[in-house]
């Protein structure tokens, strides 16, 4: 796992739902298989996260209802990993979103509020 974190950047999250929410999105990234990068960085007004992959990429026919329960691209999976990192998300008053970043065939962007 690639990782670029810059030193003194914190957040502020209830800890126990963070992981739970990385954890998914990490699982998620591991089962594409190949590389898995994080990546967090400081906007003006947020913390962004970025947990990216470069597997075979989310299919077209479920983009728009990944953050919805029982939507999974993995074989015997659940399809809760995404819809528990969006109400992850929504309690933090943050948001979740498919996103692209060059090399990488699936990105998940986590915004924080500052």
């Amino acid at each position: 796992m690639e990782r670029e974190l810059p030193p003194g950047l914190t957040l502020t999250a209830d800890p126990l739902r963070l992981r739970q929410a990385l954890v998914n999105l990490l699982d998620n990234a591991r089962a594409a298989g190949g590389r898995v990068l994080v990546v967090a960085e400081r906007e003006p007004d947020s913390v962004m996260v970025h947990v990216c992959d470069d597997g075979p990429g989310i299919p077209d026919d479920i983009r728009a209802s990944l953050f919805q329960p029982f939507i999974s691209r993995s074989p015997g999976g659940t399809g809760l990993g995404l819809a528990i990192v969006a109400k992850v998300m929504a309690a933090h008053n943050g948001s979740v979103l498919l996103s692209e970043r060059p090399s990488w065939s699936t990105c998940f962007s986590l915004r924080f509020p500052a």
